[in-house]
């Protein structure tokens, strides 16, 4: 579109390009031209005109962009006119104004902004009369501009915090001022959580730095790194981290980037570094990354470890010594002569117990020499030079071992380079050798050598090593002196044969050494007598060459377990000893019990292609308690194990009443075999009544014994030594017989529907000729299978399962019925209950008794009742002495029920004359 006034034949486009030309060759800008510098600039055929529209376009267009700018920032911008007034606002500010519900609508555009600063009220009101303040001096030119940061709640979001800056519009004139409010509540937060975390560091007693990655600077170091280092924090802060870590920049930068990339901590280094005071120490370094705010900081922390690396040096000096300890032990059982002994002696000493030489000084016959008789070492060069050194000397023994040997204690130098009383320094200096220990050898109070031992550290020997190094000499002496003693005798009398173990003999000898030992100290011996179990078995099956293996594994096992074979010997053809010259609470040697067993069990002990797991029962007897000879002792412990076999326990410890207990056993075994030869035992019946018609349904055979000196004898008295005695076979046998014979005839008299129950033992149950003993007595007669029920306990059963549930279904198989005696007793499983063979549930008596007393009672004999008839069992409940019990049993659908209430066990005669008799009558 061509504008008036024009030039013929020129568009406005035209026109335009030549008037910006002109403004080119007046060197002014468009903007900035005034109404007469423009009429100036044009000419008058309209171009004036045209140059006005142009001016007026581009500041459009300027103040457009300057509004998107605006708009864009995500601070809060309000421009104020000279007077205070809001004229332009950003669109933060109108989501910002909207928020807070300020007056007016498009952000409260014509609001006095400074009457708003002054009518705030409440908390707010002081940072508002601040903002006031510094806005006005801005606007009068008193001040070039204003800063405060204030906090400000929203009803919609946590507390956030502001920076406000007030700047004029115009440098020159006053037309106003822009004011801006930036969220910096994201870096008030984490300038906070840096003052939290540094005020965390200054309690830590290790020292940390922290480095700012992107800068490479130190952003805090705590107060234990100013004080190791004996720097200010101000001094540390101005040093970069590789200066403070003796490690280039760029390795750091690498170290760091490594760290940031895991995302996780960097393994520790562990690194030697000097002290300020000269001396060397150890310190443990780790660095984890932490991003704080939009920065990665790495968290450097130091620990000084000089005391552990100390404590983990003296752990590994000691073990080298446990070492040479248990390896020396090992010889002085297998060596027979005293110059292997010597020599291996040696070898275990610098193989085992790390020492870079030991030798053996031994006094000759005559008393009047003592000469090397044994040496080993680390290199044959050191070796060779100290023969040489010895042979200069004619075999001369040298002050030290002079005055080891004549005052029969130990001599220690810990720094022999230095030692006047050290000769030989030089070979000293040449093979590092830096502490020595010269421990005499006594036997039978007479020193007759030294054992001579270096080290290549100083300051080695302590007094925790010279204690185990002086026990491990004495050792030496003892196997010494008795080499010397079995000499005139053969040695191999006091040892086992098959597994190279004490015999009794020797263990008892040894156990008398503890024994005056633990006298003179204080301290408490135990003896343990372990027995495997069937063993026998094992022989019997595959063959006594194979039961002969077996014993060599568990010998090498407990040798390995216990660690020393001085403690351990063979007693018998399955029985084992140990001694334990240091246990001295009755708690150590249950645990010590404890932890043997569960190991034992779980070791496979493998035989050919057969592996083995074996079971072990274990008697024990303590010094002074239980005896106070090696005899005596073993015999108590002999005795505890005999009680644990016979028992169910795996481990028992002697009592003072097991002797009279055994005593009274043995001589309640023989009544009893007494008692079965001339037929003093008897049956009791006690009936059991149908609980809804009330009439009587079966019978419970309980054994007594007519004791001719003290009357009838209840089952509590004698059963236990019948099982323990294996008498309960002839015993149970003759039960099941009398039983047997009791029913057929009360059904030759019409009372068949009496079933008998007979209690069966565990011995009974697992006796593998059971069922076909029981097949052979009830015969052929199918009414007296049926007559006939094995009562179990619930226990027996949950001792094997597998083998209990395969032994019921022969027994059911015959026709005999199988009931679960006091059953909830034995803690068995649900799971198994469905799985059993069984017909009968037997209720025990103190779930009766509990039931009328409690609703929880009540509830649980219900839930058995429900259970075993969901199984379709016939319920009894045994132990009935009231009519209330017998009353709720009815209403919990109880089957039968058997007690005092309907009748005590009564002789069969009795049984007879109340049942049969009465039912005939009737």
């Amino acid at each position: 579109m061509s504008g008036a006034g024009l030039p013929p034949g020129r568009d406005e486009s035209e026109e335009f390009s030549v008037l910006i030309k002109a403004l080119r060759d007046s060197d002014q800008r468009l903007e900035d031209l005034t109404s007469g510098q423009i009429d100036t600039v044009a000419d008058r055929e309209g171009r004036s005109f045209l140059l006005h529209r142009a001016q007026d376009r581009f500041r459009d267009s300027e103040a457009a962009k300057q509004v998107a700018i605006l708009n864009a920032l995500p601070a809060l911008v309000v421009l104020l006119d000279a007077r205070g007034v809001i004229i332009s606002v950003n669109a933060a500010w109108r989501r910002f104004a909207a928020e807070k519900e300020f007056a007016g609508v498009d952000g409260g555009i014509g609001l006095d902004y400074l009457a708003v600063c002054d009518s705030a009220l409440g908390v707010d009101a002081g940072d508002a009369d601040r903002i006031g303040v510094g806005v006005r001096a801005v606007l009068a030119g008193d001040a070039p501009s204003f800063s405060l940061e204030y906090p400000c709640d929203s009803p919609t979001t946590a507390e956030r915090w502001y920076l406000l800056t007030v700047t004029p519009l115009d440098d020159t004139q006053r037309r106003g001022v822009v004011v801006m409010h930036l969220d910096v509540t994201v870096r008030r937060h984490d300038e906070d959580a840096l003052r939290r975390f540094v005020a965390a560091m200054d309690t830590i007693a290790d020292e940390i730095y922290l480095v700012d990655r992107s800068t490479m600077r130190f952003v805090h170091v705590n107060d234990a790194a100013c004080r190791v280092r004996n720097r200010t924090r101000e001094e540390l802060l101005a040093l970069g981290p590789e200066e403070a870590d003796s490690n280039s920049r760029v390795a750091l930068i690498r170290t760091y980037d490594l760290i940031i990339a895991s995302g996780a901590e960097a393994k520790p280094v562990e690194m030697p570094r000097q002290r300020l005071d000269g001396t060397r120490g150890w310190i443990e370094l780790r660095r984890h990354p932490q991003r704080i705010g939009e920065r990665w900081t790495i968290v450097t922390m130091v620990r000084d470890i000089t005391e552990r690396k100390e404590t983990e040096a003296r752990i590994a000096y000691l073990s080298r010594v446990y070492a040479m300890l248990s390896g020396m032990n090992s010889l002085i059982v297998r060596a027979r002569r005293r110059d292997v002994l010597y020599q291996e002696a040696c070898r275990v000493a610098v193989e085992e117990g790390g020492f870079l030489l030991a030798l053996i000084n031994v006094m000759d016959p005559d008393g009047v020499k003592v000469a090397p008789v044994a040496m080993a070492g680390k290199s044959e060069a050191l070796v060779t030079a100290t023969r040489a050194c010895l042979a200069s000397k004619h075999a001369a023994p040298t002050a030290l071992v002079l005055q080891a040997m004549q005052q029969k204690k130990a001599i220690v130098s810990n720094d022999t380079q230095i030692d006047p009383m050290v000769e030989f320094a030089d070979m000293h200096v040449e093979f590092g050798l830096h502490s020595m220990a010269v421990l005499p050898l006594i036997v039978s109070t007479r020193a007759i050598g030294v054992v001579v031992l270096y080290a290549g550290e100083r300051e080695f020997f302590r007094d925790d090593e010279m204690m185990l190094l002086t026990e491990l000499v004495g050792d030496i002496a003892f196997a010494v002196d008795h080499i010397d003693k079995d000499e005139k005798l053969n040695y191999l009398a006091f040892y086992d044969v098959l597994t190279g173990l004490a015999n009794r003999s020797l263990f008892l000898e040894r156990v008398g050494l503890y024994l005056r030992n633990a006298a003179a100290e204080g301290q408490r011996v135990t003896v343990l007598l372990l027995d495997l179990q069937r063993f026998r078995n094992i022989n019997d099956s595959l063959g006594r060459a194979a039961g002969d293996a077996l014993v060599r594994l568990v010998a090498e096992w407990l040798t390995r377990y216990v660690g020393d074979a001085n403690l351990l010997a063979r007693v018998g053809g399955d029985q084992f000893a140990v001694v334990l010259p240091q246990a001295n609470q009755n708690d150590e040697i249950s645990e010590f019990l404890e932890r043997t067993m569960v190991a034992f069990q779980h070791h496979p002990f493998r035989l050919n292609d057969a592996v083995l797991r074996m079971d072990a029962k274990v008697g024990a007897a303590m010094f002074p308690d239980d005896g106070d000879s090696a005899d005596v002792l073993y015999r108590n412990a002999e005795g505890a194990l005999k009680r644990a076999k016979r028992g169910g326990d795996r481990y028992l410890r002697y009592t003072r009443q097991m002797n009279e207990s055994i005593a009274g056993t043995l001589s309640l075994e023989n009544q009893l075999r007494q008692a079965l030869e001339e037929d003093q035992f008897v049956l009791h019946y006690q009936p059991k009544v149908n609980l809804t018609s009330g009439k009587l349904c079966g019978a419970e055979a309980l054994i007594r014994w007519n004791d001719p000196r003290t009357g009838l004898a209840p089952p509590g008295r004698f059963i236990s030594v019948l099982e323990e005695t294996g008498l309960i076979h002839d015993v149970g046998r003759w039960a099941l017989q009398t039983a047997v014979d009791d029913y057929r005839r009360w059904c030759r008299a019409g009372l068949s529907e009496a079933r008998i129950a007979v209690n069966v033992s565990t011995l009974q149950l697992r006796a593998r000729d059971f069922t076909s003993e029981l097949q052979r007595l009830i015969g052929v007669e199918g009414n007296v299978a049926a007559g006939l029920e094995l009562e179990i306990t619930e226990g027996i059963i949950m001792e094997d399962v597998k083998h209990s549930i395969a032994t019921l279904h022969a027994i059911r198989a015959l026709g005999v019925r199988v009931a679960i005696d006091d059953f909830g007793t034995g803690f068995s499983s649900l799971s198994y209950l469905s799985k059993l063979p069984v017909d009968t549930l037997k209720i025990d008596r103190s779930f009766v008794i509990e039931m009328a007393l409690s609703r929880e009672g009540l509830a649980l004999v219900s839930t058995i009742i429900n259970l075993a008839h969901a199984l379709k069992l016939c319920v009894v409940a045994e132990g009935v002495e009231t009519e209330e019990q017998a009353r709720l049993l009815r209403l919990l659908n109880c089957d039968q029920a058997q007690g005092y209430l309907f009748s005590r066990p009564l002789p069969a005669a009795l049984f007879e004359a109340a049942y049969i008799r009465s039912r005939s009558a009737a």
